[in-house]
């Protein structure tokens, strides 16, 4: 009851939010991103559920001097469910994210920035239980880390690549490693007035037990403008690599998914 309670306030929150533009636009493809949206993942029966938002709280300067700086906050979930007959949806694990961010752009040059500082904790949830709810496939444990996310972003035309690292200070387990090299790009081109292509593909470079992985995430669709720069995108997307959620966090995960998003 909780977690849906929590879910329910994100989405209001994240729907309500004003939409405008910013000094650093979010990652299309990175999984750990505010959004509202869900990725059916064929195969496996799964659906990825993503509810959240990232807020601009204040406006530290904007001038031709200095450049753009504004301050935020992120607030966001990311689950797992379980597609069933007669529509149930039983949720399998949920992550939890909340932090707060910095974003930065520069005066003269595309050039900007952002920095995070968040928490990340994962729990299992009854979906993924038996029926006397036992959890005997895997026993929840501990997932919680404390990081610093820095990305730096540089746009040309309709392409923006960045390139950054997250470095985790405080982990359960220990097992995973606190360095985590980031690369990727972002390509949004209109088509018409309110049709604009957006992609993204994002890689990472994860370790647990000293074992590097590479992770990539890519997604390319078509957002549909319904008012005031809000609507909906209708994607595809790809996943291979470690599991993005905390409890699966050793486990390799591959899926190809088609998902709808709303966008503001």
């Amino acid at each position: 009851m909780r977690s849906v309670l929590i879910s329910c306030v994100l989405t209001w929150a994240s729907i309500t939010a004003a939409a405008g533009e910013t000094p650093f636009a979010a990652p299309m493809a990175n999984p750990l991103e505010a959004r509202v949206g869900s990725i059916a993942q064929f195969g496996d029966q799964t659906l990825r559920l993503d509810i959240g938002a990232s807020f601009d709280l204040s406006e530290i300067f904007r001038d031709t001097v200095v450049g753009w700086l504004r301050v935020g906050t992120d607030v966001m979930t990311y689950s797992r469910l379980r597609s069933e007959e007669n529509f149930k949806l039983p949720v399998e694990t949920i992550d939890f994210l909340f932090g707060f961010n910095a974003a930065w752009s520069a005066p003269h040059a595309p050039l900007h920035a952002r920095l995070r500082l968040g928490h990340i904790s994962a729990h299992l949830v009854d979906g993924y239980a038996d029926e006397a709810g036992t959890f005997t496939r895997q026993r929840p444990f501990i997932f919680s880390r404390e990081f610093a996310e820095l990305l730096v972003g540089w746009t040309a035309g309709a392409v923006r690549p960045y390139a950054g690292g997250t470095y985790v200070w405080s982990r359960l387990p220990r097992r995973a490693e606190p360095l985590i090299p980031q690369a990727g790009v972002d390509v949004r081109l209109p088509l018409t007035t309110s049709l604009e292509l957006r992609g993204g593909y994002d890689w990472k470079l994860l370790g647990v037990d000293g074992l590097y992985q590479g992770t990539h995430a890519a997604q390319l669709g078509v957002f549909v403008e319904m008012w005031n720069g809000r609507g909906v995108l209708v994607s595809a997307y790809v996943y291979d690599g470690r599991s993005i959620h905390g409890m699966f966090f050793d486990q390799h995960d591959s899926y190809v998914g088609i998902g709808l998003q709303v966008q503001m």
